[in-house]
């Protein structure tokens, strides 16, 4: 009887650590899986805020008739960062519209 309750209280210690250890490579797997997402997510909307502000860019240089030539390196990053920052405000707005909106129940026009 003594020696069937050993081998429990073992079995019981060993089903203990297999827990711990699963759950603690659970744990670990979905912080990292998160953090990847999270990621990958910037590096998504980063990515489409910089195109939409050098189609931006483009555009100006077409109606100033000039050509990229005609800027140095500095004054072409000096017009990309402001209008990234012009996209980023756009979409701001754009999405809180869209909130108050959807809160209100009316769809999207």
């Amino acid at each position: 009887m003594v020696g069937l309750y050993v081998q429990i209280v073992e079995h019981v210690n060993k089903m203990g650590v297999f827990k711990e250890i699963m759950f603690d490579k659970i744990t670990k797997s979905t912080i990292d899986g998160t953090k990847s997402a999270k990621d990958f997510t910037i590096k998504k909307w980063k990515r489409f805020i910089r195109k939409r502000a050098l189609k931006r860019v483009e555009k100006l240089m077409a109606y100033a008739q000039k050509k990229p030539e005609d800027y140095t390196k500095e004054e072409m990053r000096k017009l990309i960062e402001k209008e990234e920052k012009e996209v980023i405000s756009t979409l701001t707005a754009t999405v809180g519209i869209g909130a108050v909106l959807t809160m209100l129940g009316i769809p999207k026009l």
